[in-house]
């Protein structure tokens, strides 16, 4: 079996808490991988002013897939006043790291699958089987904050080439 190399993002928050529990599972399920960790999350933009570091993105090009947590975001504003004082002023803006992994990876359905398996004391009802498609890059997920859109924020997060 193949080794995969997976880019382990735990985020902040209770992102790190829901990477200690997949990584239970995967650990339970044996699978064969190397976790290889990224850095991406309100800390990085307090003391970087990007909360999704370059080297972040070229992590993706040396891995198979991407395992994300969970991260803060704040407004724009709330965001300025927690930038490290030696970067304030510099032009810095928040944008939502996992907006833009959502663009940068043309990541632009989410699939939910709902199933409830017959007999599973959890189950609302035994007879559910749908699955959700979530849009994740346009209208409310799209990052824009403010109209009309420059032309500068259309083409900046365009898709990693393969």
């Amino acid at each position: 079996m193949t080794k995969y190399k997976i880019a382990w993002l735990p985020g902040d928050g209770v992102g790190k808490d829901v990477m200690d529990a997949a990584k239970i599972v995967l650990d339970t399920i044996n699978l064969d991988a190397e976790y290889i960790p990224g850095d991406i999350g309100w800390e990085f933009w307090k003391s970087e002013g990007d909360p999704l570091p370059k080297r972040t993105i070229d992590l993706f090009n040396q891995t198979d897939c991407c395992l994300f947590g969970a991260i803060t975001s704040k407004p724009k504003e709330e965001a300025q006043k927690e930038l490290d004082p030696k970067l304030q002023g510099k032009g810095l803006v928040y944008t939502s790291p996992i907006v833009r992994l959502r663009q940068l990876l043309n990541l632009h359905t989410n699939l939910r699958p709902c199933k409830a398996y017959p007999g599973n004391p959890l189950n609302y009802r035994d007879d559910i089987d749908l699955v959700v498609f979530r849009e994740n890059t346009e209208d409310l997920y799209s990052g824009v904050e403010f109209h009309p859109v420059p032309q500068v924020v259309l083409t900046r997060y365009q898709p990693i080439p393969r």
